[in-house]
């Protein structure tokens, strides 16, 4: 392809730099990483405490569910005669509480007198007496649910203890209490916690470890662990008080260097706490994957932005090059080749702008054009195509007496402005040949395949809307084309193009044809 070039040697050389957008393009794209990452950080706090505060409804349901139903079976037994009467022999009272135990899958249902004595079939009774919870049962006529602690056979099975007293006429006569596997809290902690890597502590009335999720130490004062941690907010000791006096709440704390949120609150109907844990990377991290995709998309965006950029700058510079050496051109003519020293191009350009190009479209004029298109043609070899474009915007006057001229000035620019663009693409010239005709020469065609494709993306783009008055008004061009031939001049040209355009004219308007002998 044969492109516009001038080997010559410039007077002055313009440098362009996109480096200033480009510095701006990148700024604005960390600014944005590092706002999308601190929007990350406050959204990761929030959700600390929603899942957080989900996870510990849910834990404290499931665990106050599980006793509730034991007291609720224990009080239902508790109403019948057959249990709290005295006169109703302990071991028959038995026999009855074993086929209950058997059908509700507790370890044991058992019956205790009122000289708190236990009753087992085939067994002498065994005194309660020492145990905390039956003198609190027996003293207070409430209730009772003990901490977790081993027991069984194997003597290590963790259980707890559910006790409801038996009353008759205002007095206690005795009561029933069930033995519950431990397993069963131990599970519900571990299934029910499971909300974005939270963890549950459960602590008995002592504030001992009685299970937990994170593997702490079984027995062990949870305390204790606590004045581990960096407590923001709150002391140890303000949070004893807290659970002692069964007040929910919640905490931050550092702890090995890791951002913790904690919910607290106590399990109804015992004297247990739930301590609900939750660390901030467990929840930043399910973020992490989708701030990767947006940052790696916004890096590509910026990519595209400075590619653009220089691309714009590229050709801004092109065209500034072009004027120069337009100008260039022009100061020779003017001092026949006799360059002096000091050469005012300002005023060159301000003495000859306006005879240079057409005011409304932004073309040159019929006598720029027939000089730089001859110029042209001289350039290129005549085995080369070359094609000129005579193009007439159809229905001007029609469109001028209808809508105004306003409206045919814009339907002009809208047509200078598409010609120019083929101008550049196609290393050409354009000019304004008289009032709605302009005239396009092409010198970067390769074949008669490729003009034909070029003339039907031009027609195409000629057929467009303009805007006025809130409305849409369609316009289009005709377009006869010639294909220099050897020998042939640029008026020739003109001539064989204005034929063509007479024959399109002449059937239909609104698109090209060819020239031919």
């Amino acid at each position: 392809m044969t492109k516009y070039k001038n080997g010559r040697e410039k007077q002055n050389e313009m440098t362009y730099t996109y480096m200033p957008v480009l510095k701006i393009i990148i700024l604005l794209c960390i600014l944005t990483i590092i706002i999308m990452a601190a929007g990350g950080l406050a959204i990761a706090f929030q959700r600390m405490k929603k899942e957080a505060a989900a996870a510990h409804e849910n834990v404290t349901a499931q665990v106050s569910n599980r006793v509730e139903e034991s007291l609720k079976l224990l009080e239902s037994m508790a109403i019948q005669p057959e249990f709290y009467d005295p006169s109703v022999p302990p071991l028959e009272k038995v026999a009855k509480l074993d086929r209950i135990t058997e059908t509700y899958g507790y370890i044991m249902i058992c019956f205790v007198d009122s000289d708190i004595n236990v009753y087992t079939i085939g067994e002498e009774p065994a005194s309660l007496a020492s145990r905390e919870y039956m003198q609190q049962l027996f003293s207070t006529g409430q209730p009772q649910i003990t901490d977790s602690f081993a027991a069984g056979a194997d003597g290590i099975t963790l259980n707890y203890t559910v006790a409801y007293p038996l009353k008759q006429n205002g007095e206690i006569t005795g009561c029933l209490f069930c033995a519950i596997y431990f397993d069963e809290i131990v599970n519900i902690l571990k299934e029910a916690s499971g909300f974005s890597g939270t963890q549950a502590v459960l602590i008995g009335s002592r504030g001992q470890i009685m299970s937990s999720t994170n593997n702490l130490q079984y027995g062990e004062p949870y305390l204790d662990h606590v004045r581990e941690a960096k407590n923001l907010g709150i002391t140890t000791d303000q949070l004893e008080t807290e659970l002692l006096a069964k007040r929910p709440g919640a905490y931050w704390s550092i702890r090995q260097g890791r951002l913790c949120y904690t919910i607290y609150s106590n399990v109804k109907n015992t004297n247990w706490d739930l301590l609900t844990v939750i660390e901030f990377w467990d929840v930043y991290k399910t973020q992490v994957p989708a701030y990767l995709v947006i940052s790696v998309f916004l890096l590509l965006l910026c990519a595209f932005a400075v590619r653009l950029t220089k691309r714009f700058v590229n050709e801004q510079k092109q065209a500034v090059n072009m004027l120069v050496h337009s100008i260039e051109e022009l100061e020779e003519k003017i001092y026949q080749n006799e360059r002096p020293d000091n050469v005012d191009f300002k005023e060159i350009i301000r003495l000859t702008s306006n005879g240079l190009s057409d005011g409304l479209t932004g073309v040159v004029t019929r006598s720029v054009f027939f000089k730089q298109a001859e110029a042209q043609l001289d350039k290129v070899p005549e085995e080369r195509l070359v094609a000129l474009c005579f193009v007439d915007l159809d229905n001007l006057k029609k469109l001028n007496d209808t809508h105004g001229h306003a409206v045919g000035d814009t339907a002009l620019k809208s047509i200078g402005y598409i010609l120019r663009e083929y101008e550049k693409k196609y290393d050409g010239v354009v000019g304004r040949y008289g009032g709605d005709e302009f005239v396009l020469l092409l010198t970067d065609i390769d074949d008669e395949k490729e003009l034909k494709r070029v003339m039907e993306s031009l027609v195409l783009r000629l057929h467009s809307d303009i805007g006025t008055g809130g409305m849409k008004l369609p316009i289009q061009c005709s377009v006869g084309v010639a294909v220099r031939q050897p020998g042939e001049k640029l008026d020739e040209m003109i001539a064989h193009a204005d034929e063509a355009l007479y024959f399109v004219k002449q059937n239909g308007k609104g698109y090209y044809k060819i020239y031919q002998d």
